[in-house]
């Protein structure tokens, strides 16, 4: 059977889960494009695969729903859709378990927390947490940033006084700061906790007030700063070969 339908119910339910508020409410998140599609790993629970006409003959083994390619087209936020998307469930997040965790202070860019995201896979920071209302994590802007990586790591939603209790447990709080320190003068801490601020802004007051531990990227050139993703990325590749 083609839906055609804009009255469908799973079409309606779809269509909420575009906004992070439905998101939220159901538990529930969409991801678009064959490659990320047949990424879904085990610990991910599927709730069904959707495709277009065109794709009515894609194979999976989730449940299958075929919508017409028009309104196909109107769930999906590609500019050129493949005509294969899922629904999953949002995961629970886990205990930190990483010597090394990446803090990401009020980031607003999807596209940047997608690109940090798939960076801290790449260089082992398994466990990462948001502080101050990052974007979602589900944004399909992120998602496709991150290129499969969020399936693979932990995220952690937390307030202020929730990550004093981290540093309780000998973690040292080391924030990104074009006036800091060099990266190598912290590649001796055995736990860390390394905080990249908010594109505009930077660190916020309130993390700032938690540590006086920052660290900088040497530049050359007349570079005043470097984006989110590039400083994060970096960063996170030079503690990577720490220890």
């Amino acid at each position: 059977m083609i839906i055609k339908s804009e009255s469908n119910e799973k079409y309606k339910y779809l269509n909420k889960l575009k906004k992070k508020k439905y998101r939220k409410k159901f538990n529930s998140f969409i991801i678009e494009s064959i490659k990320i599609v047949e990424q879904i790993p085990k610990d991910f629970e599927c709730e069904f695969v959707f495709v277009n006409e065109d794709m009515k003959d894609y194979e999976t083994n989730f449940k299958k729903i075929v919508f017409s390619n028009k309104l196909f087209d109107k769930l999906s936020l590609l500019e050129n859709p493949e005509g294969v998307s899922a629904c999953l469930k949002i995961k629970n997040q886990k205990e930190i378990s990483s010597d090394k965790i990446l803090l990401l202070d009020h980031i607003q860019d999807p596209g940047n927390l997608g690109t940090i995201i798939r960076s801290a896979e790449a260089f082992s920071f398994k466990d990462i947490i948001l502080l101050n209302s990052c974007v979602d994590i589900y944004n399909e802007k992120t998602i496709r940033a991150s290129m499969g990586s969020i399936f693979r790591l932990n995220f952690i939603e937390v307030e202020i006084n929730d990550l004093k209790d981290l540093l309780d447990k000998n973690y040292k709080l080391v924030l990104a700061d074009m006036n800091g320190k060099s990266v190598d003068y912290y590649k001796s801490c055995d736990k860390i906790i390394l905080a990249i601020g908010n594109e505009a802004n930077g660190i916020s007051k309130s993390l700032k007030g938690l540590s006086n531990d920052f660290v900088s990227i040497k530049m050359d050139g007349r570079i005043e700063s470097l984006n989110a993703a590039i400083a994060a990325s970096i960063l996170m590749n030079n503690f990577s070969q720490s220890g």
